[in-house]
Formats: structure tokens, sequence, C-alpha cells
């Protein structure tokens, strides 16, 4: 039975890690006016730095600390002597970070940025302390996730939400058309939340620092996950730092727009891939399958249709409602977007081939598969922003995920059969993605929106011919299962 305090922590923890998505689209309708184009390119550039340190200074113990959890929960002590040692471990690991960017990181910038427009200091090391907080928050909250606290897990990331939001607002409006405002508020919110996880984690835990072997052993844990996730980040976060030494950063900043209105599509199919997984899990698993089957391949199929229903709304309706909320200095990056979305067509089978490499505890083969990728999409990148512009860092973006499908194919199929139905899994994605790049060819700044109407009219008629059934079938289930649920608390309560 499925209690209501599993349903209300699972509602809690999706609302709310909807928050950080939700700050920042609404920063960014202040930011595009009250920033020039150049003044944002450069707030983008120092974000993905903040992104990459963040991973670099987390050293993946937001991941170790849920692991620890369940392994010592049962023995209180010896659980807050390694939640204990953990975090002391991150407060070491964080101040040593910030030490070595303090000395070198003006030099690592003059060798990445040559010296113009994008310094260390002060952005570039105010960067670096906002993400050792963050990510000590984050590990935090991953912890209050373990611990089934869904109360104070809301509490603290409104806390972090609201201050954001204060913050940024208050130093944007008091320094407009400059930068001092948006880094400010987040290493002061970044401050904040710091404080509340301190304070939070010495109050409940030891902290402490201990050497020898189990240092050892959270770093063979650790280690291999903070090289999966520098590798993930930058497959996905690379372009700035690209684009930045050959272009300028109005391109940077037109670019890194139309990558935030993607993230609308990427939380919607996260999300939509959060729903069908358990059912997908607990297939694989009662049924001990070691290769496809037409109910396993249903709901694949049927995320591939809500993908192609999904991708050419958000291309339309974007573009339809935000030149009224943005500056018009910046919706020349509507001119890039459904390009950039149609990459997520293929989202379906990234999730397809990825699912038995979780599940049979494959994991090891995804850090050779993200290098392979990162590698990659770091040449073409270079190579197609270098004679294309935009458009480069757009199709290098979208060569990507192919590749990046294509490596998970060849490992997941050494220990997992894959049959599917070739025309809905490959062919019809690719088909629509094709129609669509070459009917942006035709797309100016007036006709923009109709062409896109035509878009989505065209995806939409063939997801009703093809997936109608797959479409009905997934939404019966879902909601079938929801109602199922929702009767047998009734009849327990």
């Amino acid at each position: 039975m499925i209690s209501k305090n599993l349903i209300k922590s699972s509602l809690i923890y999706t609302i709310i890690g909807a928050l950080p998505l939700i700050s920042s689209f609404f920063l960014l309708l202040f930011y595009t006016n009250y920033l020039t184009i150049a003044q944002y390119g450069a707030l983008v550039i120092y974000i993905s730095f903040t992104g990459f340190m963040q991973i670099l200074t987390n050293l993946g113990f937001d991941t170790y600390i849920g692991v620890s959890y369940f392994d010592g929960k049962h023995d209180k002590a010896v659980l807050r002597a390694k939640i204990g040692s953990i975090t002391g471990y991150m407060l070491l690991w964080g101040a040593f970070i910030a030490a070595i960017f303090s000395i070198l990181g003006e030099n690592i910038f003059t060798l990445i940025f040559q010296g113009k427009d994008i310094f260390f200091y002060p952005f570039g090391l105010m960067s670096v302390i906002t993400a050792f907080f963050n990510s000590y928050f984050k590990t935090y909250t991953n912890l209050l996730i373990n611990q089934e606290k869904p109360t104070r897990f809301a509490i603290v990331n409104m806390a972090n939400f609201i201050m954001t939001l204060a913050f940024s607002l208050t130093g944007l409006f008091m320094f407009p058309y400059t930068l001092i405002g948006p880094m400010w508020g987040r290493l002061l919110s970044g401050v904040g939340i710091f404080i509340i996880a301190f304070f939070s984690l010495s109050k409940e835990w030891k902290i402490r620092i201990v050497l020898g072997e189990e240092l050892k052993q959270t770093l063979r844990f650790t280690m291999p996950l903070l090289i999966f996730f520098l590798l993930s980040w930058s497959i996905s976060n690379i372009y700035p730092f690209i684009m930045k030494n050959i272009m300028t950063l109005q391109d940077v900043a037109i670019f890194g727009l139309v990558i935030q209105f993607t993230l609308l599509v990427e939380f919607a199919l996260n999300g939509m891939g959060s729903s069908i997984w358990p059912k997908v899990y607990g297939l694989i698993k009662d049924k001990q399958l070691t290769g496809s089957t037409p109910e396993l391949n249903k709901y694949f199929s049927g995320f591939n249709a809500f993908s192609l229903l999904l991708i050419p709304a958000s291309t339309f309706f974007i573009p339809l409602i935000l030149p009224f909320l943005i500056s018009k200095d910046y919706q020349a990056s509507f001119i890039f977007l459904s390009v950039l979305n149609i990459g997520f067509a293929s989202r379906g089978l990234y999730n397809y081939f990825l699912t038995p490499i979780y599940l049979f505890k494959k994991t090891n083969v995804l850090p050779k598969i993200y290098l392979a990728t990162a590698a990659i999409q770091i040449a073409i990148s270079i190579i197609l922003i270098k004679h294309f512009g935009i458009w480069g860092a757009v199709a290098a973006n979208l060569f990507t995920k192919v590749i990046q499908n294509f490596f998970l194919y060849l490992a997941a199929r050494k220990f997992f059969t894959f049959k599917f139905n070739n025309l809905k899994f490959i062919w019809l994605p690719l088909f629509v993605t094709i129609v669509i790049i070459c009917s942006e060819y035709f797309v100016t700044t007036h006709n923009l929106l109709l062409v896109r109407l035509l878009q989505m009219v065209f995806s939409y008629l063939l997801v009703y011919i093809f997936y109608r059934n797959e479409v009905l079938a997934l939404f019966k289930d879902l909601l079938g299962k929801f109602i199922s649920n929702r009767k047998r608390e009734e009849t327990h309560s």
C-alpha cells in the first residue's frame, strides 16, 4: 500500500525540486532587461564556471552521503561517525580547492580567456566560493531526502529560493547594467544556505576528519563519480567557453539564453521519465528480462510520442509569449530554439539504453562513454563554431546527442538484447527531426510563428497516426495506477 505520507513526500520533492528552474527563469526576465547582451554573456560563463566548481568541490559526496546513510542507518553510532566524517572531508576539500584557485585562478582564466572580458577577480573567485556553499547545501539536502524529512527539505529549499531572488533582484535594481547584483546575489544566498547546512549538520552529526583507511574508502567511491560528473558537465556546458574564444560575449549570451529555454523541455521529459521508470524497473526485475518485450517497448514508445508532442509545443509557445517579457535585444535566440529542442526527440532511446546499464549495475562503462562523447563533442564544437558560429554550436549539440546514444547502445547490448519497432523508435523521430531542421531554412523574423505552428501540426499528425495507441495506453496505465493507489488509501483509512 502506498501511504498518504509517501504521496505527500513525492509531491514535495517534485515541486521543491523545480524551484531552481523557476528561480532561473524568473531572474532571466530581469537579467534580459537590466543587463546588456555582453554582460549577460559574461554571466552565462560565470554561472557555468560555478557549476563546474560545484562538481569539483563536491567530489561526489552528495551521492556518497546517501549510500552511507543506508549502510549505517541501523547503527546510530556508526552512522553518526560516518556522516560526521563526510561533512568534515567536504569542509577540508572545499577549503583546499578554494585556496588553490585563489592562487592559480587568475592564471587559469588568463590562459582560457586570453585576458579579455572575463577575469578571475572578483567574479571568478566569487563563483568558486558560491560553488562550495551550494555543494555543501546540496549534500545536506540529499541527506534530508534519504532521511525522509520532506518538510525540512521544503523549508530549507524555500529559504534558498527566497534568498536567491531577494539578494539578486535587490543588487540588480541597485546596480543595473553591472554583474554586481547577480553575482553578489548568488554569493549571499550561498552564504545563507551554507550557514543553514553547517549548523544543521553540526547539531545532528559530529563533524570530524578521519585519515587512513576511512578516507581511502571514501575516495575509492567518490573519485570515479567526480570524473563521471565532470564529463557530464563538459557535454552540457562546455559551449560558452569554446564560443568565448572564437566569437563574442553577445553570441555567448544568445546561445546561453536559448539553452535556458530548452531546460523546460528537459525538465518535463525528466518528469515523464521518473513516472515510467518504476514500472520499467519493476517489469525487468519481476520478469528477469534480459531483452526487450512488447510490454517494455510500450513505455519507451509512449515516451517518444510524448517528446514529439512536447517539443514542437515548447518551440511554438516560447517565442509567442516571451517577447512580452524580455528585451528585444535577446529575441534573436528564438531562431535557434527549434533545432536545439528537436535534439530531445532521441531522449526515449537514451533512456531505453541507459535503463539496463543502471539496473544491471554496469555503471563502470559510463565514464568511458562520457569521455569518448566529450572528446568528440569538444573537437566538433571547435570546428563547427569556428566556421558556422552559433549554428555550429547548435549542430554540435545535436550531433553529440546522437553519438552519446550510439555509445550507450554499444555498451548496453552486451548484456541486454534490444528488439523494437525501428519505425517508431528511430525512423519517425529522425524523419520529424529532418523535416523540422529543413523547415528552419525558411524561417524569418516575420514568419517564425507560422513555421513553428506548421511544425507542431505536422508532428502532432504523425503522433496521432503512428503513436496514438501507445499514448493512450501509457496515460491510461499511469492514471489507473494513481486511481488504484487512491482507492487503496481510502479503503485503509
